[in-house]
């Protein structure tokens, strides 16, 4: 009588772990799922921060040229003052 009782304990045990093995590969697979959908929002952000990086380098390129311009018309403008002025 115990060793059925036994059996049928275990029976019901193993289908419990299978049960819960799936459950779990499904719950693996939506991990994963999510751990992709991560990597991919990362990658987008790395883009977009790239991008960003790009355009700001590009405005401190024009920003130094017409920061060399304004000081150039400056320097022009003191040099016609002094011939002006200065005699």
């Amino acid at each position: 009588m115990k060793k059925s009782i036994v059996l049928k304990m275990s029976a019901v045990a193993l289908s419990v772990g299978l049960l819960a093995g799936c459950a779990t590969t499904d719950q693996l697979k939506q991990m994963q799922a999510d751990i992709d959908s991560a990597k991919q929002m990362a990658s987008q952000a790395q883009s977009t921060a790239d991008a960003a990086d790009s355009k700001a380098e590009a405005a401190m390129q024009k920003a130094d040229a017409a920061m060399r311009a304004a000081d150039q018309a400056n320097e022009r403008a003191d040099r016609m003052m002094e011939r002006c002025c200065g005699k």
